[in-house]
């Protein structure tokens, strides 16, 4: 039987388990180099080749405990809706939610955990360790309730498109890529460098993520000294959006999308009230330089409304503005189970957001978006 859709979830974070990388990594090879959980100062964290992973937490889990503070600092506390099929499918079907599109959590929100100084040999074992369990303990269970997207190695274009092609064949709907990769000492993302990934994932219509332009450095803004986990947190989720129209920006003046026409990139925790002001901006310069004279035949506004999408979970205001962004563009998300998330009241903020929305129009973005981007 056919499964009814009702509310797909674009962008979910999965809390890795402990035996992740340690079951399905060579101990003879690494020995104590593969990420693993820890104790530490009478409490557990991540480590991975002698270095703390995910600035210390155990579990970035904020949205599902109750005070939203006291995150869990042995591995017994951590809750199982974050980490198993079944707890996190109970957790869904508490939010109305019927499928999940699942991002790293250990490994990095934007598959940028493995990218610092790292082995290119180790980077590799553990990206192909976290993409397996990812398959086998999520999308092999409920293929129909679980999108999962590949992390590759970026130690080289080789070894990133020798990944994507084993995420495919193992179910993965698409990928997680770096938008600023020359912070890393990588070629830029519209470099020519890498061309064979943008073909290979074109030609297997993988989609491309940037998460929250995870990996991009933003500027140091600082706070009143002792200031709160909670309140950096919130400090980084807002200003976040500003290097989103940043990274789309670069994007649609960069080429890629000119040389790979089907290619289709998703700004997963991205926000939309910033888009129209970056498909103005982009179509004036667009059309004040003469682009079009230099490779760039598109306008940057038809080349987003044709290969680029966008998410929210709380606004009204960009919502007001979709159909300027493109109603087609628009996904939805809930951040589950991170500090910003809005589980388990979806009703009361897509009631906020959808306030005076068509039902035609929210289906699209609920339903009808996700599933044309993920092949449901």
């Amino acid at each position: 039987m056919a499964f009814e859709y009702k509310r797909i979830d674009v962008d979910s974070h999965c809390q890795e388990k402990p035996d992740t990388w340690t079951s399905r990594m060579s101990r003879a090879k690494w020995g104590d180099r593969i990420p693993q959980i820890v104790e530490r100062d009478g409490r557990e964290t991540w480590m991975c080749d002698g270095k703390v992973m995910m600035n210390g937490w155990l579990a970035l889990c904020h949205g599902v405990i109750p005070d939203r503070k006291s995150l869990p600092t042995h591995w017994r506390d951590v809750p199982s809706m974050i980490y198993t099929a079944d707890g996190r499918m109970r957790a869904m079907d508490r939010d109305g939610v019927s499928a999940q599109v699942l991002f790293p959590n250990t490994a990095g929100v934007g598959g940028e955990g493995f990218m610092i100084k790292m082995d290119p040999e180790l980077q590799k074992d553990c990206v192909r360790a976290y993409n397996d369990y990812l398959a086998e303990e999520f999308y092999d269970v409920a293929p129909h309730r679980f999108i999962t997207l590949a992390e590759l190695p970026l130690s080289s274009v080789e070894a990133a498109v020798a990944e994507l092609k084993h995420a495919a064949n193992r179910g993965h709907r698409g990928f997680l890529m770096i938008g600023a990769t020359e912070q890393y000492r990588l070629p830029a993302f519209a470099d020519r460098y890498w061309d064979p990934l943008w073909g290979t994932a074109q030609d297997l219509d993988m989609p491309v993520h940037f998460h929250n332009v995870a990996g991009a450095k933003r500027l140091t803004l600082g706070s009143e000294p002792g200031a709160s986990d909670m309140k950096m947190l919130a400090i980084g989720s807002a200003n976040s959006f500003a290097l989103s129209s940043q990274i789309f920006a670069n994007l649609l003046l960069s080429g890629v999308l000119e040389r790979f026409p089907k290619l289709t990139f998703v700004g997963a925790e991205s926000g939309i009230g910033w888009v129209p002001y970056v498909l103005e901006a982009c179509d004036y310069e667009w059309e004040r330089n003469q682009l079009y004279k230099n490779g760039l035949k598109r306008k940057p506004s038809d080349v987003f409304r044709q290969q680029c999408y966008v998410d929210f979970w709380y606004e009204q205001a960009g919502i007001k503005l979709r159909d300027f962004i493109g109603v087609d563009r628009i996904l939805w998300e809930t951040d589950f189970p991170h500090p910003t998330s809005i589980w388990p009241a979806a009703d009361k903020w897509l009631k906020w957001s959808f306030e005076g929305v068509p039902e035609e129009d929210q289906h699209k973005i609920l339903v009808e978006n996700p599933k044309r981007v993920y092949k449901l």
